[in-house]
């Protein structure tokens, strides 16, 4: 059986409800079902150490290990324990240090570049932002020794990340999982799941659904504190045909059955043009084809593969839309048959391919 090391520098969570907690144990088990035996290196720093240690014996032992792969945590890695005091500088690099000497390629997801924008300094302030952007870059100058290959959400990112190898940079997106429990109903049913506020600006497309016909309705699924923090901005915009609901778990799922549609229609920034929902793919997985903005990544992507439509962030081009689609659900239903055929490409499966693919590649002197 082919083996690989997966780590993370924090808790494997399966309850969690972001994404950045969700997409480890997804990825963790799309290695499991290719058929890898995992050997876990994740968890506290206590449990961390442990399981260093034992995977060094397995490596004394003369264990065959294909590679390793690391999502890295929001925060820098040495602070990613659960009070982040004190700080473990050693114990990460350590790890990869230790397999790299036995020929292990190795690769890191690292999940986001928010920290080097100016919304950052914004929120926490100039002195705690300088003090953890030099933390951000002993990461990265820790990866470019140690990490074969960077993986990150999308190529466009690649462009704001700092001292890593631009060469040794591979794509790889979130990913979704395959259902098909699509439940026929009257109308035009769109979907909106996640945030409120910050980088997504949703105003838009609640305006353009209040202005389409009686039969286009949208459903906004939020967590409950960030409604709290937003609706102010929203509700003046709404009526009955907008409803904001707070579910997860079977009752997210409900909502995906009973859509036609999802929405990406955020408004576009420098962030949104590299940032990669991981609801544009559960969209797709669920089948449904998605309603996303020009100029960010989740809009080129439904451009490109033909499985949704592309809009300026603007009332009138979306209401535009919303009105062809409802006087023509022909349209919808050939989305939903288009997207059906690209979803493949896009499961979690698919993307823990791709990692044994380009690490398989890899060759250490």
């Amino acid at each position: 059986m082919p083996t690989m090391v997966f780590h993370t520098p924090f808790p494997i969570d399966r309850q969690a409800r972001a994404a950045s907690g969700i997409r480890p144990w997804r990825m963790m088990d799309a290695f499991a079902a290719l058929g890898y035996e995992v050997l876990d290196v994740t968890g506290t720093p206590a449990e961390r150490r442990r399981r260093v240690r034992a995977l060094a014996r397995r490596l004394r032992e003369g264990q065959k290990i294909d590679f390793l792969y690391s999502e890295c945590a929001t925060i820098p890695t040495m602070l990613a324990g659960a009070r982040h005091l004190p700080p473990h500088p050693v114990l990460d690099p350590a790890l990869f240090s230790l397999v790299r000497r036995h020929g292990v390629p190795t690769g890191l997801f690292y999940r986001d570049m928010y920290w080097a924008f100016e919304d950052y300094e914004a929120s926490v302030g100039r002195p705690l932002a300088t003090l953890m952007r030099a933390v951000y870059h002993y990461d990265l100058a820790w990866y470019r020794r140690l990490v074969d290959i960077l993986f990150l959400p999308s190529a466009q990112m690649g462009h704001y990340v700092p001292v890593f190898p631009p060469d040794r940079m591979e794509p790889l997106p979130p990913g979704g999982v395959v259902v098909d429990d699509h439940v026929p109903g009257e109308g035009l049913r769109l979907l909106y799941v996640g945030a409120l506020g910050g980088h997504y600006r949703l105003q838009e497309c609640v305006r353009a659904v209040a202005a389409a016909p009686r039969e286009v309705t949208l459903t906004i699924c939020t967590h409950e504190s960030q409604w709290e923090a937003a609706h102010a901005d929203y509700e003046p915009l709404m009526d009955d045909r907008v409803r904001v609901v707070h579910r997860s778990g079977e009752g997210l799922e409900a909502l995906y059955r009973e859509a036609d549609a999802g929405v990406l229609l955020v408004e576009a920034n420098q962030y949104r043009e590299f940032a990669a929902p991981v609801k544009l793919f559960e969209y797709l997985g669920h089948g449904l084809p998605v309603l996303a903005t020009a100029g960010t990544l989740a809009g080129d992507l439904v451009a490109s593969r033909d499985c949704g439509w592309t809009l300026p962030y603007d009332a009138g081009a979306i209401g535009s839309r919303l009105i062809a689609l409802a006087a023509d659900p022909a349209q919808v239903e050939r989305a939903r048959t288009r997207t059906r055929e690209v979803r493949a490409d896009h499961t979690w499966e698919a993307r823990a391919q791709r990692v044994a693919d380009v690490l398989g590649a890899v060759r250490h002197d």
